[in-house]
């Protein structure tokens, strides 16, 4: 087999967690999505790359991503945002929860994540702040990239769907429980059953300070725990 081949075989049997990471590291402009607590997150913080990190909601406005003027004694000076800081000093700007984000900012991501020659941002001391090279974005949603406006959508060179839990998550609980990361993957299978890998995580640490299972399982998963339990079990899953 050749060299090419041998890379056309690897890429073609690539999982999305491998495609995301190469495309994290890679490319400027970069959108994951995927169901909340998969480890989109994780897979930026993980990037080995200094960042801004900023979760998004309907609130945030315009001036708090990219700064404002605080007054120091008797005058008022300026203050970059986290999206001002990211670009200025060319390193990674995460966005989680993208879609979530309010018509306003969504508009004023457009210059933002525009390339170095076409974009740019106006700021109120009169600078126009261009990208230093190295500044790129990767920003997350628990849903498609239908949530965003298409010119935005257009902004970003790659998409990932990230339909199953990160590979690490799930050797992580494998490690911590024999089975459970195993578990996890295969319950997202049915969407529709689930689990949630946050509530996992925090059902180990509670058991990890003697918390009894049944307790423990009733504060994270609430009147689902009879039923997770069972199916653990069922499953040769042994919590401690």
């Amino acid at each position: 087999m050749s060299s090419n081949t041998r890379d056309v075989y690897t890429w073609a049997n690539a999982t999305p967690w491998s495609l995301a990471r190469v495309a994290v590291d890679s490319s400027p402009r970069v959108f994951l999505w995927g169901p909340p607590g998969v480890g989109k997150t994780f897979l930026t913080a993980t990037a080995g790359r200094p960042c801004y990190s900023v979760t998004l909601c309907d609130d945030h406005t315009v001036q708090e991503l990219i700064g404002h003027y605080l007054p120091e004694g008797r005058v008022f000076r300026w203050h970059d945002g986290p999206v001002a800081l990211a670009m200025r000093e060319g390193v990674l700007l995460v966005l989680n929860e993208i879609g979530r984000a309010s018509g306003a900012v969504q508009d004023f991501l457009l210059g933002v994540l525009d390339s170095r020659e076409a974009g740019g941002v106006a700021l109120p001391t009169g600078e126009r702040l261009l990208a230093a090279p190295g500044f790129a974005v990767v920003a997350t949603s628990n849903s498609s990239a239908d949530v965003l406006d298409p010119a935005l959508r257009s902004r970003f060179d790659v998409e990932v769907h990230l339909p199953m839990p990160n590979p690490a998550l799930v050797a992580t609980l494998n490690l911590q429980v024999r089975g459970l990361g195993d578990a996890l993957a295969d319950s997202f299978t049915d969407p529709a059953r689930a689990l949630d890998p946050r509530r996992l995580l925090a059902l180990v640490r509670l058991l990890e300070q003697q918390v009894p299972v049944r307790s423990a399982a009733a504060m994270c998963f609430g009147a689902q725990a009879p039923d997770l339990l069972a199916a653990l079990s069922a499953r040769g899953v042994r919590l401690p």
